[in-house]
């Protein structure tokens, strides 16, 4: 039966247009195959994937924004933190184990230093959300990591802002002649790092890093030339033999106890992923370390070489100790910026963690209340009081710091980073056999600082018992 003029039957209609929907339907799905394919062959790193941030988020439309430093800035902080007095007391190691070993222990040590700090860098690119070492701690081994870590952290920093208290109080009495009680200088220096450490972000306390970085490298110079000018003390000059014999009488204790204070010279790295969280562009981190580094090395090796060519079996540590009375007054008078900065960089990041962890994903973090800033005032109140009341407290405080740091900086300069390079790169360590064979190395050295390193602070403590070396609380001498 026809449906029209040119014979066409409702049918054939009917069968043409079931197969023209066939065709586009096929031709759709073909294009739909297509553009899967060429999404699962596109690189990784073009696809678009939801940005991963960290405690600090996305803060640029927030009234505090903490990711605003620059390299060179976090450079400037980076060297602030970890160049401090306790340079002057490098060349006394090398009066335990000669010049020759004691220079290729500080060249050494600090190009592991250098390579350890690229692996923190390493680590955190990989983990966006670690802005501490607790994060990094709760990726190594969950909640136990993040409490291990993240105490150890918050301890080391105390116990080194309790340390700036005890120089501050020093240096003060030098430029005072003890005119008033040692335990009065503390205090303020407690006090006066307190009102500094409050700036909510690191970006503000870089600036005070710049006349930290140039009170130290001051001071340094300073201790050279005036060390060379009086290189006779007692009229009589140093023994040119006593400096180029290497361990000379020292027994494994003292030998082992002078190498420790050139590890913890590189002790900055417990604070890096800190600073690397309040970067612009943390890609540039590397930068920064770099800058860190070359500053320290080599301020590290001629201070310690020259001093210690000038003063020879006279060496003291730290070696201000060598100088004249008036030499000594003007170096810990230009010194004072970078025993009280040095302290509020650690101080700022103790309280920084603490609020962080009180604090994440709300508002008082990034805006300005009254309970946000309640709440850093007493942080960072809380931090110097405890730094303080331990450093007058403990007979043995330094013996006590060179234990906690022989615990945690052993691992947070050297050994973590060969174990978080081991971590990121699990399963392919025979891909990449060298890497694999130094990060081992690493991690071991890590564990051997912190075994002899335990051991040497120990016996100290236990020396300083025995010979009356031991300070009362809050003693005025």
């Amino acid at each position: 039966m026809s449906s029209s003029k040119e014979g066409i039957s409702a049918e054939e209609i009917v069968v043409s247009r079931s197969r023209e929907l066939e065709r586009q339907s096929s031709y759709a799905d073909s294009k739909h195959d297509v553009v899967v394919e060429d999404i699962e062959k596109e690189p990784a790193a073009l696809k678009t994937e939801e940005p991963v941030y960290d405690v600090f988020g996305k803060d640029e439309e927030h009234s505090i924004r903490y990711k605003t430093m620059s390299w060179v800035k976090c450079g400037v902080v980076m060297i602030a933190e970890t160049i401090a007095l306790g340079v002057l007391s490098l060349p006394s190691v090398l009066l335990t184990v000669g010049m020759v070993p004691g220079i290729i222990l500080i060249i050494g040590l600090g190009v592991i230093a250098t390579y350890t700090g690229y692996n923190l860098g390493l680590f955190r690119l990989n983990h966006p959300t670690v802005c501490n070492m607790a994060d990094a701690g709760e990726i190594l081994w969950g909640p136990f990591g993040k409490y291990l870590l993240g105490a150890g952290q918050v301890i080391f920093l105390v116990f080194i802002c309790g340390s700036h208290c005890l120089t501050g109080a020093i240096a003060m009495s030098t430029l005072t002649d003890s005119a008033t009680c040692k335990v009065v200088w503390s205090l303020v220096t407690g006090v006066v790092a307190f009102f500094l450490t409050l700036p909510r972000t690191l970006d503000r306390i870089s600036y005070l890093s710049f006349v930290s970085s140039a009170s130290i490298l001051t001071s340094v110079f300073i201790t050279i030339v005036g060390t060379g000018v009086e290189s006779a003390p007692n009229g009589a000059p140093p023994n040119p033999h006593i400096i180029v014999k290497s361990f000379q009488n020292a027994s494994f204790y003292n030998a082992f106890s002078a190498v420790t204070d050139i590890i913890f010279a590189y002790a900055g790295h417990l604070a890096f992923f800190n600073f690397i969280s309040e970067m612009k562009n943390p890609r540039e981190y590397p930068k920064a370390l770099y800058l860190l580094q070359a500053v320290d090395i080599t301020v590290y090796t001629l201070a310690g070489a020259l001093v210690y060519k000038f003063t020879g079996q006279y060496t003291l540590s730290p070696s201000i100790s060598s100088m004249s009375i008036t030499l000594r007054k003007v170096t810990y008078g230009i010194a004072i910026p970078t025993i009280l900065v040095a302290g509020v960089i650690n101080g700022h990041v103790a309280a920084k963690f603490i609020f962080t962890r009180i604090f994440r994903g709300s508002r008082h973090l990034h805006e300005h209340t009254v309970i946000g800033w309640g709440t850093w005032i007493g942080l960072c109140a809380l931090a110097w009081i405890i730094a303080w009341i331990i450093s007058e407290v403990i007979p043995v405080f330094n013996d006590l710091l060179g234990l906690v740091a022989s615990l945690f900086a052993s691992q947070f300069t050297y050994g973590l980073s060969g174990y978080f390079w081991l971590f990121d790169n699990y399963g392919k360590w025979r891909k990449r056999p060298i890497l694999a064979v130094i990060n081992l190395l690493v991690f071991g050295l890590g564990l051997t600082i912190l075994g002899l390193g335990m051991y040497a602070s120990v016996k100290s403590i236990i020396v300083s018992y025995q010979t009356g070396q031991a300070s009362t609380p809050f003693s005025c001498s």
